[in-house]
C-alpha cells in the first residue's frame, strides 16, 4: 500500500470515528425522551395552577378598571353612572360569570341606566374565575354567583349612591386557587386586594 493509499485509509477512519461521536444511539434517544416526559408531567400541575391564578387576576383587574371608569364617568358627567355585574360569562348565563357593563342615564330619566359607556364580555368561555358580591368587606369569600346580577352606582361626586350596598366583590376559582377581592367604600374608593395578606404588613392585603 502506498503512502497516498494509507493517508486515504486514515482519513476515512477518522471521518467514521467523528460521525460515530456526533450521533446518538437509539437507547440514548429513548432515555432522553423518557426524562423529558417526566419533566413535562411533573411541571403540568404547577402550570395549570399558574393559568387558573392568572385568569383570576385578569378578572379582578378588569372589574377594578370598570369600576374606576364608572366613577370617572360619573364625575365627568356630574350624573349617576352604573357599573353592573351581569352574572354572565362570555355572554352566556353562568353562575358567577365575570361579564360587566357601565351604563349612564339620560338627564330626563335619571333612574334608567340605558346609555352604554363600556362593556366587557369575557373572551375566554373556559375561564375558571367566578364572581360573588357581599355587603361587607373582609371575612369569608362570597360564593360564586352570590348577589348577582349586581349594580353599583356612583354619584356625580364620585361617591356610592345611597342605594348601593355592595362593599366587596370576590373573585375566586376552583379549590386551591388564589382569591382576590375588590373593595369599595361609601366615599367611592376602589382597591383590589389579596385576602390572604394582612394589610398591616403588606399594602396588597385586604384587612
Amino acid at each position: 500500500m502506498g503512502l497516498r493509499d494509507a493517508e486515504r485509509v486514515d482519513h476515512a477512519t477518522a471521518m467514521s470515528a467523528g460521525a460515530r461521536l456526533r450521533g446518538f444511539t437509539l437507547v440514548e434517544l429513548l432515555v432522553a425522551f423518557a426524562v423529558l416526559g417526566l419533566l413535562v408531567v411533573s411541571a403540568l400541575p404547577s402550570y395549570s395552577e399558574f393559568l387558573r391564578n392568572a385568569q383570576i387576576r385578569t378578572v379582578a383587574q378588569s372589574i377594578e378598571s370598570g369600576l374606576q371608569l364608572a366613577r370617572a364617568e360619573a364625575v365627568r358627567a356630574n350624573a349617576q353612572v352604573q357599573f353592573r355585574l351581569t352574572g354572565t360569562l362570555a355572554g352566556g348565563a353562568v353562575s358567577g360569570g365575570s361579564d360587566w357593563s357601565v351604563m349612564r342615564a339620560l338627564n330626563a330619566t335619571p333612574a334608567v341606566f340605558d346609555q352604554p359607556v363600556s362593556t366587557r364580555t369575557e373572551s375566554n368561555a373556559s375561564s375558571v374565575a367566578r364572581v360573588g358580591v357581599s355587603t361587607a368587606s373582609g371575612g369569608a369569600a362570597a360564593a360564586a354567583g352570590a348577589g348577582l346580577p349586581a349594580s353599583i352606582v356612583f354619584t356625580g361626586l364620585g361617591r356610592l349612591s345611597a342605594a348601593t350596598t355592595v362593599r366587596q366583590i370576590d373573585i375566586t376559582g376552583p379549590a386551591g386557587s388564589r382569591r382576590l377581592a375588590v373593595q369599595l367604600t361609601a366615599g367611592g374608593d376602589i382597591r383590589m386586594c389579596d385576602p390572604a395578606l394582612a394589610r398591616a404588613t403588606d399594602p396588597q392585603g385586604c384587612s
